[in-house]
């Protein structure tokens, strides 16, 4: 073995490891900028007394069934939802903001009634599994997407009231905006109504 060929060779071992370490450097800054995105995401709000669902002018706290909350950017209190589908309907129309801080609906896998919602149960929706065209029906009386942040929990409730799992880009316009029963989608004042099919329309 030659002093050249050991020359070259440290050469070769002190850049990799410049490289090994700018590597290093990276993946931990694109860590930490993770760590900062999760820590940007506001926390669900309690619901309180004088919480109103967007489409029904109505207090929460009358109706049973998971609800929902989407955080606007700038906007200190959650706009409210009386329904899951009414929360997913908001984040489809376009006078929505397109940008949306969270979108939060009930967990229903920390709960054994799915009447019965924990208020402070809140899973993303965008990350949840829902159980849609089962028994179960929503706080305004129709059939409503039920969510869970367990996909497992969520499998076992279609099986005991039917339905079918889905992810939160698979629940469609269909679906949502124009359901067979009526579901009260119309914010106040705006002068939309529904139909007996269920689509909306403006006055």
């Amino acid at each position: 073995m030659t002093i050249a060929f050991c020359k070259r060779h440290a050469v070769r071992l002190r850049e990799s490891g410049r490289w090994l370490a700018a590597g290093l450097a990276l993946v931990g800054l694109v860590a930490c900028g993770g760590e900062e995105a999760t820590k940007d995401v506001p926390p669900p709000h309690a619901v309180t007394e004088d919480a109103v669902g967007y489409f029904c002018s109505m207090n929460l706290l009358e109706h049973s069934g998971p609800k929902g909350q989407v955080l606007v950017p700038g906007e200190d209190r959650p706009v409210w939802f009386s329904t899951v589908r009414q929360t997913v309907a908001y984040t489809m129309l376009p006078e929505s903001p397109r940008v949306l801080s969270a979108v939060y609906v009930s967990d229903l896998s920390q709960v054994a009634d799915w009447r019965r919602v924990d208020p402070d149960a809140w899973v993303e929706a965008r990350s949840a599994w829902f159980v849609v065209e089962s028994t179960a029906t929503g706080g305004m009386g129709g059939e409503d997407p039920m969510p869970f942040s367990d996909r497992a929990k969520a499998e076992q409730f279609a099986q005991q009231h039917g339905g079918r799992v889905l992810a939160f880009n698979d629940l469609t316009e269909d679906y949502i905006l124009y359901p067979s029963g009526a579901d009260g989608l119309q914010p106040a004042g705006t002068g939309m109504t529904e139909n007996t099919d269920g689509m909306m329309e403006r006055m």
